[in-house]
Order: C-alpha cells, then sequence, then structure tokens
C-alpha cells in the first residue's frame, strides 16, 4: 500500500477541505523540493567541519531507516544502535547533513514542550539532551543563558508585572532604556530556567555520535517516496531502501513527502546578525547581562548574543504556498529584519549586519506535536515542536529510538500519533488565512 497524502489522510480520518477548482492547481505542485540550496547560516559557517557522507545509491535492505538528519533523525540513529547494536541503522537526507531547521534556530534551549500536558517530562528530556551532550563530549557552548521576556505594550507589561514567575525579576522601561540601549519596550521580565547552545555545534556533534555508535549517514539523498508493508520501501533517486522500520523526522519538510497535509504546515523565519561586536559594544546593548531575549507577542521576535559575539534578530515571515519551504523574497526578509532591529535598537544602524539566513519550522494549528507510529505500524513520524527546537527533537529521537527498539521508557507514552489536531483547510483557505493573519502578526 503506497501511503499517498490522499491515502494516508483518509485512513487516519482527518478530512481535507478541498476549495473548487483548486484541486489540480495543488496537484501540479505536489513533490519533495530537491533542487534549492541551502546557504550556510552563521551557525553552519562557524561550526566544525564534519566527514563528507557519500549518496545513496543501489538497493538495501535495513532494519532502521530514518528520513531527515536533524536533531531527531540523528538522536534516534544514535540511539538505535545503543540499544541494538546488531542493527543496521541508516539516514537519509535531502540536502547536506544537519542543513535543516536544527542549525538554523535561535539556539534558546529551555525545559518546555508545547502541547505536553507532563509538566516533568520537559524537564526529563533536558536532563537527556544534557547527559548525551556530556557523554559524547561535544563542545556545543551548552551553558545557562541570562533571559529577558521583553514586553511592547503597556498592557502586556502590567500583566506581566502582576503575575511575575518563582524567581523572575520586573524591569521596568527606564532601566531597560539606560541597560540594552532601547526605548521602544514597556517593561521586561529577567527570566530564569533558559540555556543557550550553539546550534551547528550541536547537530554535527549527533552526527559524529551517530556516526561512531555505527550509524550509517547519506546526504543529498532524498527520500521521494514511502510505501508501507512487512518492509517499507523508500525510493531515493538513485536507489531503493527495504526497510523493517522507518523513521520520518523532516519536520516543516513533511507534507511535502505526502504526509499530514490537513494537520502540519511549515513556518518560515529570518534571522540577521551584526559583525562580531567588541566587548564595549556587547556591554552598550547589556549582552553582557542578557545575552537572551523575547519579545512576548503571538509571532515571536528574538534577540540573542551567539557565543562568537554576534548580535543577532530572528523574526517570523510567514506562510509560502502549497507547504512550500522555500522562500522567494530573501531580500525583502533582510530588509524587515533589518527594520525590526534598528527599531528596537537604534544603534544596530551604525553596525555591519553581516549574516543573514532562512530557516522552517513545523507547526500545527493546536500546537501539538505529530510524532508516533503510522500506517501499517512499522513507520514512525516526529514534527511539529512549534518553534520549541533542539530539546523536544533530541528527546523525541530518544523516545522513538527506545519505541522502534523496545526499549522500555514510560516517557514513549506521548508518542500518541495525530491525537489531538484538527483539520486544516485545502491550499487556496489556507492560503487566505494564514498569509493576512501572518502579515498583520509580524512586526514592521
Amino acid at each position: 500500500m503506497k501511503l499517498s497524502r490522499r491515502g494516508f489522510l483518509l485512513a487516519t480520518g482527518a478530512g481535507v477541505l478541498a476549495a473548487p477548482g483548486v484541486a489540480g492547481l495543488v496537484a501540479g505542485r505536489q513533490g519533495v523540493e530537491t533542487g534549492g540550496a541551502r546557504e550556510d547560516s552563521l551557525w553552519t559557517s562557524e561550526g566544525p567541519p564534519i566527514p563528507q557522507a557519500p549518496r545513496f545509491e543501489g538497493e538495501r535492505k535495513v532494519d532502521l531507516a530514518i528520513v531527515g538528519s536533524g536533531y531527531t533523525g540523528l538522536a534516534c540513529a544514535y540511539y538505535a544502535k545503543l540499544f541494538r547494536p546488531e542493527w543496521s541503522v541508516i539516514v537519509l537526507e535531502s540536502h547536506g547533513l544537519g542543513s535543516g531547521a536544527s542549525s538554523r534556530h535561535s539556539g534558546a534551549v529551555y525545559a518546555r514542550h508545547i502541547g505536553i500536558g507532563d509538566a516533568q517530562m520537559p524537564q526529563r528530556g533536558l536532563d537527556r539532551l544534557r547527559s548525551f551532550i556530556e557523554a559524547e563530549q561535544i563542545e556545543c557552548d551548552f551553558a545557562p543563558a541570562s533571559t529577558l521576556a521583553l514586553l511592547t505594550s503597556k498592557s502586556s507589561a502590567e500583566g506581566a508585572r502582576s503575575d511575575l514567575a518563582p524567581g523572575a525579576r520586573w524591569i521596568p522601561p527606564e532601566e531597560l532604556r539606560e541597560s540594552i540601549g532601547s526605548g521602544y519596550y514597556a517593561g521586561a521580565v529577567d527570566s530564569p530556567g533558559y540555556y543557550r547552545v550553539h546550534p551547528a555545534k550541536l547537530v554535527f556533534g549527533h552526527a559524529r555520535a551517530a556516526l561512531r555508535a555505527g550509524a550509517e549517514l547519506f546526504e543529498r539523498s532524498p527520500a521521494l517516496a514511502i510505501e508501507s508493508g512487512r518492509s517499507a520501501e523508500i525510493s531515493t533517486p538513485r536507489g531503493t531502501v527495504l526497510a523493517d522500520h522507518v523513521f520520518i523526522a523532516t519536520n516543516a519538510y513533511t507534507p511535502r513527502l505526502g504526509f499530514f497535509q490537513s494537520s502540519l504546515f511549515p513556518v518560515h523565519q529570518y534571522s540577521l546578525a551584526t559583525r562580531k561586536l567588541t566587548s564595549e559594544e556587547i556591554a552598550g546593548f547589556g549582552l553582557d547581562r542578557w545575552s537572551l531575549r523575547f519579545e512576548r507577542r503571538v509571532l515571536p521576535v528574538t534577540f540573542s548574543l551567539t557565543p562568537s559575539g554576534h548580535f543577532f534578530v530572528r523574526m517570523v515571515l510567514g506562510y509560502a504556498s502549497f507547504n512550500s519551504c522555500e522562500w522567494q523574497d530573501i531580500e525583502g526578509a533582510r530588509n524587515l529584519a533589518k527594520r525590526v532591529f534598528e527599531q528596537r535598537y537604534p544603534r544596530i544602524a551604525d553596525l555591519e549586519l553581516a549574516h543573514g539566513w532562512h530557516g522552517v519550522t513545523g507547526h500545527t494549528a493546536m500546537m501539538r506535536q505529530v510524532a508516533g507510529a503510522i500506517g501499517d505500524g512499522n513507520i514512525h513520524v516526529s514534527a511539529a515542536y512549534n518553534g520549541l527546537g533542539a530539546m523536544p527533537a533530541h528527546n523525541n529521537g530518544y523516545l522513538t529510538a527506545c519505541r522502534i527498539t523496545g526499549r522500555v521508557e514510560d516517557d514513549t507514552r506521548f508518542l500518541t500519533g495525530v491525537s489531538g489536531q484538527i483539520p486544516l483547510p485545502g491550499e487556496f483557505y489556507r492560503s487566505l488565512m494564514f498569509k493576512p493573519f501572518m502579515r498583520l502578526m509580524t512586526p514592521v
């Protein structure tokens, strides 16, 4: 049985709301996007080199095939080999290893997993990530981060000030003007509990750990189609994989692979960074006190200082038609990020903005992950961390490896498939809803 987009959605009971006269247009734009290049981010340009992986060619029969080489896929490969050393485990990546969202996020890490009701589970996930970094001796600048939650209106500031979490401290606007060089905000909350990490160093560390454990990694080898069965079949441009188990760890790229088009959609972001700042400039922006900053809003804006000394902004761009993971107007995205950056921090206008990069993440309407077994039960998926990257991604790789290999782990109960999702409309109505909403909510 081929797990086509239509067949899979009907099999899971999810309805597709199709716009009249649009079905043929949508069908004409289906398929995995393999031609676009992923340019380096600032993170990947600083990351340590890893051995170039070969393209997959020929025919192979394996115990576990993983599609996607981000934190989730590589963590699953690593743990699966630890739990089942005798298994053959391969990873198929459509572009370069770790070149997707895992090496393009803000570097923020927090013990939170949106949509998970157990308050202790995210802390266990953070502990697993920390233990992995320590066990594999990954030098990825993982450390606590002093963090500001920034309020952009008087009403939101009043609400935050009256409802401070334990350990948090209110910072009035006049103190912000003096300490961070910005008069834009109505106040902020000094928020404990955050960490930061170098995204590319962490994902490359995942890749090296998976290789040391005995997994085989292939890049520029996209999965073009997946057919379920006792042995699932994955078609690639140069060969075919038959696998007893398949794990789809492609996050925002999952709908174009043919899955979850009624529940999962990609959201695009753009990041813009200064040149490396001097210690005096870092102090002038208060980055020596608060290296990580979030604006509390529907579509978040993040500011951070990289371990190497670059100050950057990361902001949401919106939705691209037909679940595309390519953004056409990169120059427009850069100009928008520049305006937002200079509006918040006027002194940015005097600095060179030397690095810009695009990214895309997977989201669901109910802000709940899609994770668990699908199809005939030997195909698994994990996607939609809804803006929270490294910890949920690594943790779901671990939990999926437990589920597939039969290792007992109580937290696998959170891999509940597509439960709790609501169906999204077809492309015509989706664009009518998402694009104006995100344009309205994106700061200018």
